[in-house]
């Protein structure tokens, strides 16, 4: 169904990851919020990125619910890759009001 319905690849977006003990024993956990960034710059590449999140939806769930749950993970995602833009100088620091903090981006 997914390959009929989605027109890319997941990636591991949606899997499974984790391990398998020596004892049997399992820890897996499902990948809903994930960043790709593809490898192999050459120098002055342009970085790219791809984000995708998603939320978990079950009989009782509220449909507009999951979805600003969904908004807000991806939110998290595109701060986090702002945050290392900003470290690493790609983007401009925020701007500071006279004598006072970073404002606060959204």
């Amino acid at each position: 169904i997914i390959d009929e319905l989605e027109p890319v690849r997941r990636g591991p977006y949606g899997g499974g990851f984790g391990g398998v003990g020596l004892d049997g024993t399992m820890d897996i956990a499902l990948a809903l919020r994930t960043i790709v960034v593809p490898t192999a710059l050459r120098r002055g590449d342009q970085w790219t990125y791809h984000l995708q999140a998603a939320g978990g939806i079950v009989a009782d769930s509220d449909p507009e619910a999951e979805y600003q749950e969904t908004v807000n993970k991806a939110s998290a995602l595109l701060r986090a890759i702002e945050v290392a833009e900003r470290a690493f100088g790609a983007l401009p620091p925020p701007p500071r009001p006279p004598g006072g903090a970073p404002v606060p981006s959204k």
